[in-house]
């Protein structure tokens, strides 16, 4: 990485700790938080907003010419090559309903290239991040790829779809496929969570096809889950396509095996 986006890199960590730091308090108020509904199942609080505005304000005092892709706001470009894509609360429904499964996630782009990933959890206190060719850590802790499990012991993680949102028949018929075969499979709720947990051995995978994933959900965890060593395709063995309408993670040596798998259903 260039030293301008190692800064960068640096300056979006720090973002994403502010911005954790506010859901953090605003989790203490769980139960007393207004929301609005955008849609089926889609919500949207202040902390959403408030922890947006937080990452924007920390990212354009450093670098006032780059771009914006916010879950919130929209897009506000510029002539940048680098655009900064937000989540500010991934999990929203977790974080209103008091499950304790949420993430700050902020990836950058430059030109169509993901090269930065943070994903911040607030209760833990921790940091999952990665810069292109520079490796995956936790907080300073550098990360190495776990040791891969046979298929038969995998913690699969996925997201499904709800109420309108997604193909439901395509998800179930996934799941009916996958679960006779793995160890479990797991969706708790944070997507960009929980393709960077594959970084930390926490989950062995992570598929997605039937739920509507925007890249917001995904982008940071697809850097984590790539500089931890993982290959990260859409459900076609996509490496990077145009849109991210599907998505597998896994260790190379099941990857293919997954995607054999769940691109038959």
């Amino acid at each position: 990485m260039l030293e301008s986006e190692n800064s960068l890199l640096e300056t979006v960590k720090q973002a994403a700790y502010e911005a954790g730091v506010l859901l953090r308090e605003g989790y203490s108020q769980k139960g007393r938080i207004a929301f609005e509904q955008k849609g089926a199942s889609d919500f949207v609080s202040y902390y959403d907003t408030a922890a947006e505005n937080i990452i924007i304000d920390c990212i354009s005092s450093a670098f006032p010419d780059i771009a914006f892709l916010g879950e919130e706001s929209g897009l506000t470009p510029t002539d940048s090559d680098y655009t900064v894509i937000i989540d500010p609360l991934d999990g929203t429904s977790n974080f209103l309903h008091g499950v304790p499964h949420f993430s700050v996630s902020i990836a950058v782009t430059k030109g169509d290239a993901l090269i930065i990933g943070v994903v911040y959890q607030p209760l833990l206190d921790e940091m999952l991040w990665a810069g292109q060719g520079a490796g995956a850590f936790l907080n300073d802790r550098p990360l190495t790829r776990p040791v891969p499990r046979p298929l038969t012991e995998m913690l699969v993680s996925t997201c499904l779809p709800y109420h309108a949102k997604g193909d439901c028949t395509t998800a179930l018929n996934q799941l009916a496929t996958l679960m006779p075969q793995v160890a479990g499979i797991r969706s708790p709720g944070s997507a960009a969570l929980e393709i960077a947990y594959l970084s930390l051995g926490r989950f062995d995978a992570f598929w997605s096809q039937g739920a509507a994933l925007d890249f917001w959900d995904i982008a940071a965890g697809i850097v984590i889950a790539r500089e931890a060593g993982y290959t990260v395709t859409d459900i076609s063995g996509e490496a990077d396509p145009v849109q991210w309408n599907s998505l597998i993670a896994a260790h190379p040596e099941q990857h293919s095996q997954l995607l054999t798998c769940l691109s038959s259903c």
